[in-house]
């Protein structure tokens, strides 16, 4: 779940030395990063939502950022209709069974052939 959107500022090296980090504070928890060298604001990286209101004419010319950014958009709302109240849950273990299943149906489908 996104929360409210924040601002933090980070040394370069830092950014560097934890990129995993900084890329998920910002996709995960809508945070955007200032990135400094020498004390001094350099670059700023943004959620791709942000980027994307920020600049929608120039992310519609980008073929490919457009069809990522429309799966994305389909994953969220898959989440979202999960996660709604009185979808159906399944345990670890029958989703792992039905999953167990169905590799094994692909691997003896691809043996037969």
């Amino acid at each position: 779940m996104k929360r409210k959107p924040t601002i933090r500022v980070i040394p370069a090296a830092q950014a560097k030395n934890n990129f995993g980090d900084v890329l998920r504070r910002v996709s995960e928890q809508n945070e955007t990063q200032i990135v400094e060298r020498a004390g001094l604001p350099v670059a700023a990286i943004v959620s791709i939502e942000d980027l994307e209101r920020l600049y929608p004419e120039k992310i519609k010319s980008i073929p490919q950022l457009e069809v990522s950014l429309r799966r994305k958009r389909a994953v969220d709302r898959l989440v979202a209709m999960i996660n709604e109240p009185g979808s159906e849950t399944f345990s670890e273990e029958e989703v792992n069974r039905d999953v167990m299943r169905e590799v094994k149906a692909v691997r003896y489908g691809k043996r037969r052939t």
